[in-house]
């Protein structure tokens, strides 16, 4: 079994150099999935990469640019799943 690694929206957001509320506001709109342990989000290190490797080069500073992001991204995942469907 792989190590597992958890990281918290403080952990994150040291990461991202971001304020916690941008990683709680970025999980409630669905960029970032956690999963919920208690009363807190956890977020494995692995959706960290993939986030990283989705966004690269778009811009999640705020809710509005966050949606707009997600939309390109959730529209190529789309186009991709289309592609290989086809394959």
């Amino acid at each position: 079994m792989t190590e597992l690694k958890m990281l918290t929206r403080e952990d994150v957001a040291e990461l991202f150099h971001s304020h916690v509320n941008t990683i709680s506001m970025l999980r409630e709109i669905g960029v970032l999935e956690g999963i919920k342990i208690g009363k807190n989000y956890m977020f494995p290190a692995s959706i960290i990469v993939q986030f990283e490797n989705d966004y690269l080069g778009l811009d999640c500073s705020n809710k509005e640019k966050a949606l707009e992001s997600k939309r390109i991204v959730d529209a190529k995942k789309s186009a991709m799943a289309k592609g290989s469907e086809h394959s």
